[in-house]
């Protein structure tokens, strides 16, 4: 599935709405915000869960676009 995504244009947009932001928490990447959402749409698990599940499972983390698993 993370083959299908143009995870580098999502990006370059993703990445326009914060370029002016002085306030705050740097932005986490598009692949990270998006590929959680669609991790818990396909799911059907609540926000806590969701993280739970990318906590625990490589594959999930890989999706995500991480390079080496993490707990």
């Amino acid at each position: 599935m993370a083959r299908f995504m143009p995870w580098d244009e999502v990006e370059q947009k993703y990445a326009k709405q914060f370029h002016d932001c002085q306030i705050g928490a740097p932005a986490k990447s598009a692949r990270v915000a998006l590929g959680s959402l669609m991790i818990k749409e396909r799911l059907k698990t609540t926000d806590e869960e969701t993280v739970e599940q990318i906590k625990e499972n490589p594959y999930l983390q890989f999706f995500l676009g991480y390079e080496y698993y993490s707990d």
